[in-house]
């Protein structure tokens, strides 16, 4: 029998995948905080050891792109008011930057590297559950794009 302090959430499987997507850890990492299972609709023990409370610190990839450059400008404009976002120590949003880094202004000026850009800026926001408004992300790859030569000068 649970003790009544135990905090227990109800809620469809995908959140717990996305939850730890979001902070680096497994389903299967995860699962003994999983308490029940009706279908995809679980009840998780939030107070449990293995639920991801916060964010595992990857080896892999740092949490900032090292240098500077169009993603390093990027990241610190979404980071800015009025959108607050930033990325986790897993995010792709870290990978995309450092690539951005490196083809520099004017690779990233160009339809096909923009379209990739766009297209992974995209699927970020959907990971989110974001509102996606495609003008404006190519707006603010443009001033990142600036913002980086300016910098460099």
């Amino acid at each position: 029998m649970r003790s009544e302090s135990t905090s227990v959430i109800h809620c469809h499987k995908s959140h717990v995948q996305q939850r730890c997507e979001e902070r680096g850890y497994t389903l299967e990492e995860v699962m003994p905080c999983v308490v029940s299972q009706d279908g995809d609709n679980w009840t998780v023990d939030v107070d449990h050891v293995a639920y991801p409370r916060v964010p595992r610190v990857s080896d892999q990839q740092p949490a900032e792109p090292i240098g500077k450059g169009p993603g390093t400008e990027l990241k610190k404009l979404l980071a800015g008011w009025p959108f607050r976002i930033t990325s986790t120590p897993n995010c792709s949003c870290n990978r995309v930057a450092r690539e951005m880094d490196q083809w520099g202004p004017d690779e990233c000026e160009k339809p096909e590297r923009m379209a990739e850009i766009l297209a992974a800026m995209r699927e970020n926001a959907e990971k989110r559950k974001l509102p996606w408004i495609e003008t404006a992300a190519r707006l603010l790859i443009r001033r990142a794009i600036r913002n980086a030569r300016r910098a460099s000068a």
